[in-house]
C-alpha cells in the first residue's frame, strides 16, 4: 500500500474517531433532554356519557368535578376526594372565581350550592326560575330570577344566604328591560347589573348600585351611575381585580374603574372579529380567539383563529392558531387554546410553550398546578396528564 493511500486511510479513521467522540460527549452532555411529552398518570374521573360534567381549577393540587348527580373536590395527583356532595339536577351549570364555585341549574332550579375548597359555604333557596347566576371570590353570588311580573336580581353571601340582603326588581310595566349580567366587587361594596332595553334597539345598559349596608343607601337611592352601549349585546361583565369592571360586547372590549360614584374608562379595544371563544383567569387575565370578521368588507379584521390574550393592564400577546378554535382555558398564567383534538399551550405573552394533539375527541383541556400538568377531559372520563421525558416505545394513551 502506497503512502497516499496510508494517509487517506488515518485521516479516515481520525475523522470517524473525532465524529464518535463528539457524538459520545454531546450525547452524554444531553442526557434528559430529550423531547418533553403528555404522559397519561392514571389520576382522574369517570362519568357517564350524559353526566354533563363541568370542570373547574384554579391551579391547585385539586379540581373541581360536578355533574348532575352532585361535586367532588379531587386531587391531582390522586388519593380520596377532599369532599363529596350529591345533589340532583337535569343539566348543570357552573359559576366559578377563583377557589369558589357556584352550581345550580337555569330555568328549573331552585337552589344554588356554593362551595370553596374547604367545602360547602351555603345554599341560595329560590323561590322563582333562575335565569342566570354569577358568584365572586369573595362569595357574593348574583342570581337572575324570571317573577310574576317582570325580573329580579337577588344577591346572597355567606353572612345572608336564607333570604337575599339584596334585591333589584325589573318590572315588565315599567320598561322592556330584560337583566343579562350581575356581578358584585370583590369588595362587596357594589354590584354592577347589565340589561338589554327592547325599547331603544337593542341597547345594552348597565345601572352600578351600591350595596355596603353602612352606607345606608335604600332602594333607588343606591343607584349611583349608569352606563350605556347602543347597537351593542354584552357577552361577558365580571369585576376583576382592584374591583376593576370588564365589560365585553360584540363591539368592544373596555375596563371600568369605580372612583367614589363616578365610574371612569380605564382602556378601551373595539373588536372587528365575532368572538368564537372566550375565558377568565380569575381577577387577572382573560383572553378570546376571533372567529369571522364583523363587518362585510373585512376591515381591521384577525385572521380566524387569531388568540388575544390580556391583562388588566391591556394586550400582553397574540398566538395564530391558524384555524377556528373550538377550546379555550387559562390559568398558571398562560392559555390552552385548542382546535378539536389538537391544543396549543401559550404564555401571557403569546409563545408556544408546547403542543398535544389527542387521539379522541375532548370536552376540554385544562391547567392544574403548573403548566405542565392538565386535565384532559373525554366522553366518559377525564384525566391528568404531565409533561414528561419522552421514552422509545412510549405511545399516548387516552380514555
Amino acid at each position: 500500500m502506497d503512502v497516499s493511500k496510508k494517509s487517506i486511510i488515518v485521516v479516515g479513521l481520525l475523522i470517524f474517531g473525532f465524529a464518535f467522540l463528539t457524538q459520545s460527549i454531546f450525547g452524554w452532555m444531553n442526557v434528559g433532554t430529550e423531547d418533553m411529552r403528555l404522559e397519561n398518570t392514571g389520576v382522574g374521573v369517570t362519568y357517564g356519557f350524559d353526566a354533563h360534567p363541568l370542570f373547574h381549577s384554579n391551579g391547585s393540587r385539586s379540581f373541581y368535578f360536578a355533574t348532575r348527580a352532585g361535586i367532588r373536590y379531587v386531587p391531582v395527583r390522586g388519593g380520596d376526594s377532599r369532599f363529596a356532595e350529591t345533589f340532583s339536577f337535569t343539566r348543570p351549570h357552573m359559576a366559578t372565581r377563583g377557589e369558589v364555585v357556584a352550581v345550580g341549574e337555569l330555568d328549573r332550579g331552585r337552589a344554588i350550592y356554593v362551595y370553596d375548597s374547604d367545602g360547602h359555604l351555603y345554599t341560595a333557596p329560590l323561590e322563582s326560575p333562575v335565569r342566570g347566576f354569577f358568584i365572586n371570590e369573595a362569595g357574593y353570588l348574583s342570581v337572575i330570577t324570571t317573577t310574576d311580573d317582570g325580573y329580579a336580581v337577588k344577591l346572597f353571601n355567606t353572612d345572608a344566604w336564607r333570604e337575599p340582603f339584596f334585591t333589584w326588581y325589573f318590572y315588565r310595566t315599567s320598561a322592556m328591560r330584560s337583566p343579562v349580567a350581575a356581578d358584585v366587587s370583590e369588595d362587596g361594596q357594589v354590584v354592577a347589573i347589565a340589561y338589554l332595553n327592547l325599547s331603544r334597539q337593542l341597547t345594552t345598559e348597565i345601572e352600578f348600585m351600591c350595596i355596603d349596608r353602612s352606607v345606608r343607601r335604600f332602594g333607588t337611592e343606591a343607584l349611583f351611575a349608569e352606563e350605556e352601549f347602543q347597537d351593542e349585546i354584552l357577552l361577558s361583565m365580571r369585576f376583576m381585580a382592584d374591583s376593576k369592571l370588564l365589560i365585553i360586547t360584540d363591539r368592544r372590549v373596555t375596563v371600568r374603574r369605580i372612583d367614589g360614584n363616578d365610574v371612569q374608562e380605564v382602556w378601551t379595544v373595539m373588536l372587528y372579529n365575532r368572538l368564537d371563544q372566550l375565558a377568565f383567569s380569575a381577577g387577572t387575565q382573560f383572553a378570546f380567539v376571533a372567529g369571522a370578521a364583523l363587518y362585510p368588507d373585512g376591515r381591521n379584521a384577525d385572521p380566524i383563529g387569531t388568540v388575544n390574550i390580556f391583562d388588566m393592564s391591556g394586550l400582553t400577546g397574540r398566538f395564530y392558531l391558524g384555524r377556528r378554535a373550538t377550546h379555550l382555558s387559562l390559568g398558571q398564567g398562560a392559555v390552552l387554546v385548542g382546535a378539536d383534538r389538537y391544543f396549543h399551550a401559550v404564555s401571557a405573552g403569546g409563545e408556544s410553550l408546547w403542543h398535544h394533539s389527542v387521539p379522541h375527541d375532548v370536552r376540554g383541556m385544562y391547567f392544574l398546578d403548573n403548566t405542565n400538568t392538565v386535565l384532559i377531559a373525554g366522553a366518559n372520563r377525564a384525566n391528568v396528564w404531565r409533561r414528561q421525558r419522552g421514552r422509545d416505545g412510549d405511545a399516548d394513551e387516552y380514555s
